[in-house]
């Protein structure tokens, strides 16, 4: 068989790429290993309600779980710094209902699916490629890729953790609160985190390295009186963007390009824009015939994303350096200057925005000298984010 463009992986990214394709009158099918679009859910599910719009995703109550309303942070010896998050516009998408919409449109501006279908190799010939699948052989003049971390792992495999996370039901939740948790005991590499869905029911993770992250969040939501529904292990991405995401006829997107947050993991805006990107971008060179054209997708995506990714890859640096004792110090500092104030109207979606207002706090950078070592970090920070 043969088409214009073949898609592996029926996640936001894959999923808006073949929309901006098929709104542009090319022939495209999505190959999706699983036999439903969505499953597994493996994301903690926080985005803004700004980065649905620019994605032309309404926001409604099929996908949103629950309006987010705060955020504490607890630091290893308890100290809490809570945000007010309710000018953020943040809410708890449900997944899987989200990957579906953008399916749907699609779908319905003529995207073909092919559901429970594996791409299992590619053969890049110049001036085609020939894909293929479990169910046999496709002709296609650009193959998109987003099938995730684990064609990520094949360029960067340093960039990626593991993470486990569970859906709960807990008495002692609050609605529309994150809950994050910082420990060096718990993880040197990541966080502990609680995302609520409803009155009564959550997302609890942690993510990073060794045998203990399962043991230790088991016994978290025991002590907590909660009651597990469903669990999910999986690998995310926090390495930062791959140098290329353009290879030959082959473009790569979404986590499968490192187009997640290397704070948070968090990919479904900077992934879904880079599937709209690079629909367009091949949609361009199909109507041109020029695939020279597919390197703008490239370039449009660092120019939106590289520089806050870069500020990103710099405080996980930084992060993992700090021991608890400086991770209480530097909790209390913020604590005591008030940064909670200055994030009020943070930005979700570019997190070296907030940092900037976080060190634009007044006196909080001289305070950060208890920090020791980790002030010459900081300060080349500062220099990064202006």
């Amino acid at each position: 068989m043969s088409c214009d463009v073949v898609v592996a992986g029926a996640s936001i990214s894959g999923s808006s790429a073949a929309r901006r394709l098929a709104e542009a009158g090319c022939d495209v099918i999505v190959f999706e290993d699983d036999l439903e679009i969505g499953t597994p859910e493996k994301c903690g599910g926080l985005v803004s309600l700004n980065s649905l719009k620019q994605m032309g995703i309404p926001p409604s109550g099929r996908i949103i779980a629950d309006n987010m309303s705060s955020a504490i942070f607890t630091s290893p010896g308890g100290e809490v710094l809570e945000l007010d998050a309710r000018e953020v516009g943040v809410v708890a998408l449900r997944r899987r209902e989200l990957d579906k919409a953008v399916a749907r449109e699609a779908a319905t501006a003529g995207a073909r699916y092919e559901l429970g279908q594996r791409v299992i190799g590619f053969d890049d010939r110049g001036d085609s490629v020939d894909v293929v699948t479990s169910s046999g052989h496709y002709a296609a003049k650009f193959f998109i890729d987003a099938r995730g971390v684990s064609i990520y792992k094949g360029f960067n495999p340093g960039g990626l953790l593991q993470a486990v996370q569970y859906e709960c039901v807990l008495p002692d939740l609050r609605r529309g609160r994150v809950e994050v948790l910082v420990d060096k005991n718990v993880s040197k590499e990541y966080f502990a985190w609680l995302i609520p869905l409803d009155g009564s029911t959550a997302r609890v993770g942690v993510g990073g390295r060794g045998p203990n992250l399962q043991p230790w969040l088991e016994g978290y939501i025991a002590r907590r009186g909660g009651q597990t529904l469903k669990k999910t292990y999986a690998s995310i991405v926090v390495g930062g963007p791959l140098e290329r995401f353009v290879i030959g006829r082959r473009i790569l997107v979404g986590d499968a390009a490192g187009q997640t947050k290397p704070t948070t993991a968090g990919g479904i805006f900077s992934g879904g824009v880079g599937g709209l990107m690079a629909g367009t971008a091949v949609a361009s060179a199909l109507q041109k015939g020029d695939s020279a054209l597919l390197q703008g997708y490239e370039r449009e995506w660092k120019d939106q994303f590289l520089k806050d990714f870069s500020v990103q890859l710099a405080v996980r640096r930084i992060y993992a350096d700090l021991d608890n004792e400086e991770l209480d110090a530097l909790f209390k500092i913020m604590i005591r200057e008030k940064v909670a104030d200055s994030l009020k109207d943070g930005s979700f979606d570019y997190h070296a925005t907030d940092l900037a207002k976080m060190l634009g706090a007044r006196g909080l950078l001289d305070s950060l000298l208890v920090l020791g070592g980790s002030y010459a970090r900081l300060r080349a920070l500062v220099d990064l984010v202006r």
